[in-house]
């Protein structure tokens, strides 16, 4: 209804078989102020009216006990055509934005009654590595699959996805194999989704000074930290330039288009402006975690 969707965030979902996510001590997603919740449900008509039970639970944390931030991150691929009667028709997709600095907490792959197999596959330094394989994906028990351990996103270049589709008549489950699918919301239809959950640690909040960049970072004086101050300070004065409309120095919600989606992760403060101090202390951390 025209409402400014500028910060989007997957709070909670459900699909056939997802059991509760019970997250680590000290890890929570953060609802800012004055959010919305909004409900997209996915409705099949059988011909009588229904009643919806959804119901949403919220548990609290205290805010000096949170030590990381968690948040959901999707992978979409929308423009595949599965063949009639292809066996094993493969759709792949990328997850891009995900944090160096962060950490990758669970896996979760979605598709549709014509849903065979998943991959989710890092691409690093030493080369491609397959962190989650379903095998035989079930969508009437579809897995969070949560990692034995938090898994640190600084050794990976890329993040992307294989879905495989079974439009045969071998596949019990299939509607129709005749049928050209495409994307769609109707079980009918397909998707190929994932989501990832990642978590950022929190850094202490700091009150802006009028200092050219965080005193922390001023007394680093290797060649490295000073290298990588520099290019920190040039993007912070590339980033006022190009959305400091009013010129005051900083960043306001209010100026920033809606496809830009890193504004939470830059105020770091949390008054609604992005400072150049704390564009500076962003991009050095972002540059000293991707080492």
């Amino acid at each position: 209804d025209g409402a400014d969707f500028r910060d989007i965030g997957l709070l909670s979902a459900y699909v056939p078989g997802q059991r509760t996510a019970i997250r680590p001590d000290g890890y929570a997603q953060r609802v800012s102020a004055n959010s919305k919740i909004v409900f997209q449900m996915h409705y099949t008509p059988n011909g009588k009216p229904e009643s919806d039970m959804t119901r949403i639970g919220l548990v609290f944390a205290e805010p000096e006990q949170v030590t990381h931030e968690v948040y959901a991150l999707g992978g979409i691929e929308q423009e595949f055509e599965i063949p009639p009667h292809a066996a094993a028709h493969t759709v792949t997709g990328m997850i891009s934005g995900f944090p160096a600095d962060g950490l990758l907490l669970s896996v979760t792959p979605h598709m549709h009654l014509r849903g065979k197999s998943y991959r989710l596959i890092a691409e690093t330094d030493r080369g491609s590595e397959v962190l989650l394989d379903v095998p035989q994906y079930d969508f009437n028990w579809q897995h969070r699959y949560e990692l034995l351990s938090p898994r640190p996103l600084r050794t990976m270049r890329s993040l992307g996805f294989e879905a495989t589709f079974d439009n045969s008549a071998d596949n019990p489950t299939n509607p129709d194999p005749t049928e050209h699918v495409t994307w769609g919301d109707q079980t009918w239809q397909e998707m190929a989704v994932t989501f990832i959950e990642v978590a950022e640690p929190i850094r202490s909040n700091q009150i802006d000074a009028p200092a050219a960049s965080p005193p922390s970072l001023r007394q680093r004086d290797t060649e490295r930290e000073a290298r990588y101050l520099r290019e920190a300070e040039e993007f912070a004065d590339r980033y006022i330039a190009r959305f400091d409309k009013n010129g005051d120095g900083s960043v306001a919600l209010h100026e920033l288009p809606n496809a830009v989606r890193q504004y939470g992760y830059l105020d770091h403060n949390r008054d609604n402006h992005v400072s150049r101090h704390e564009l500076v202390e962003e991009a050095y951390w972002r540059l000293e975690n991707a080492r």
